[in-house]
């Protein structure tokens, strides 16, 4: 894992953290951006799919 300093929207980081209901600002950052890569392949897929 890599160690990266970034400035965080802090309200963003607080509604994330509580609509994920992570404990840490770390895990908050690694689930969103889980999510978005998991989101991103999908659309990635479906229009694979719609292009056949």
């Amino acid at each position: 894992m890599s160690v990266i300093e970034i400035d965080i929207d802090d309200e963003a980081l607080a509604i994330a953290m509580r609509h994920l209901g992570t404990r840490s600002p770390q895990d908050a950052v690694n689930a969103v951006l889980r999510e978005y890569v998991m989101r991103a392949g999908q659309a990635e897929a479906a229009e694979r799919d719609l292009r056949r």
